[in-house]
């Protein structure tokens, strides 16, 4: 027999489903407020973990160097460690895809420098990540020019002989980058373009194992940053000119090619501190200042002055304007390199 609720009958139901559904939207809520406060707590106590920092290259060389300068104050005022995690191949590109996909957390950096930071925008269809939207700038790092490099044997001792030289015997001269679309290589492919000479260019897995090979007499030539220079204050390499705007005061005896007759032969090598997109602003900030902190103190800059190397220090906003200016001038170098005339 079926039976129909009375009126306080249907009441009390009514009651016990309000109630049920009260504590029902107050567990809801108590999540939320929970779920909500944990990024707050995170970034309250961050880091409490060690660091982890990409570098998109073999260990020992400019970039790994560059991160290597901050990592002893980082662990002085944040009480962790950076930990540096070497990631070589693609020019750069593996590194800072992986840098891409981390978590947004402030645990995992990437070091980046103009290879894998802007030239790909500009060579590669299939980058995996657009640096403008996937990273959020912290610091520009340091600067250095890049330097050609040639073995004492090459019968050269300013960049004039040199280009006779290749002219005269262009297949006698391999030249080592430190990766595909790496600055040095870029440099090459510019005084190629410049020249009007074919060589080869070997590109390596970083800097370090390019140097080994050009004192080894594998390679003839490069474009080179810091791993080569103990070498050529010892004399065992030879450096010509430097690829900046202007004469590096740590090097003023060396010329830049611009002032030789190149115009339009200005590249130097930079590093920047990045972290994935959506870090949250106080983590950035934190980072930024103890990474100014750095490479303003006077030990940081003879280090750097040791390597022909030029801390440059910067607000996030900066250095995302530098690397929007970066860009836009990689564009006009490698259209200058695949243009026809």
């Amino acid at each position: 027999m079926i039976r129909t609720a009375t009126t306080d009958e249907c009441t009390g139901i009514a009651r016990r489903r309000d109630w049920r559904a009260s504590l029902a939207a107050l567990a809801l809520l108590a999540c939320g407020a929970v779920a909500g406060g944990t990024p707050a707590a995170a970034q309250e106590n961050w880091p409490d973990r060690p660091i982890r920092v990409i570098v998109p290259s073999s260990p020992g060389g400019p970039t790994d160097a560059a991160t290597r300068l901050i990592s002893a104050r980082v662990l002085a005022e944040l009480g962790q460690p950076l930990v540096i995690d070497n990631r070589a191949g693609g020019g750069g590109m593996i590194g800072l895809r992986l840098a891409a996909r981390a978590a947004p957390d402030g645990y995992t950096l990437v070091m980046g420098n103009p290879g894998p930071v802007v030239v790909v925008r500009h060579t590669e269809s299939d980058v995996g990540y657009d640096i403008l939207t996937d990273f959020e700038p912290i610091s520009l790092v340091m600067t250095v020019p890049i330097s050609l490099v040639v073995r004492p044997e090459i019968p050269a001792n300013t960049v004039a002989d040199f280009v006779a030289y290749l002219r005269a015997n262009p297949t006698a001269v391999t030249f080592g980058s430190s990766g595909q679309g790496q600055t040095p290589h870029m440099a090459a492919e510019l005084l190629s373009k410049m020249i009007g000479v074919s060589f080869l260019i070997s590109p390596y897995r970083g800097a370090p194992p390019a140097v080994n090979d050009l004192m080894a007499g594998t390679i003839q030539a490069m474009f080179d940053t810091t791993t080569a220079l103990p070498m050529v204050r010892a004399g065992r390499l030879r450096a010509l000119a430097i690829g900046s705007e202007r004469r590096s005061a740590l090097r003023p005896e060396l010329p830049t090619m611009a002032e030789l007759g190149y115009p339009g032969f200005e590249i130097s090598s930079w590093y920047i501190l990045l972290a994935p997109a959506n870090t949250p602003r106080p983590i950035i900030e934190k980072l930024n200042g103890v990474v100014v902190r750095a490479l303003n103190e006077p030990e940081t800059r003879e280090r750097l002055a040791a390597m022909n190397a030029e801390a440059i220090p910067s607000t996030p906003e900066q250095a995302g304007a530098y690397v929007r200016q970066q860009i836009a001038s990689w564009g006009n170098i490698v259209r200058r390199i695949r243009s026809t005339n």
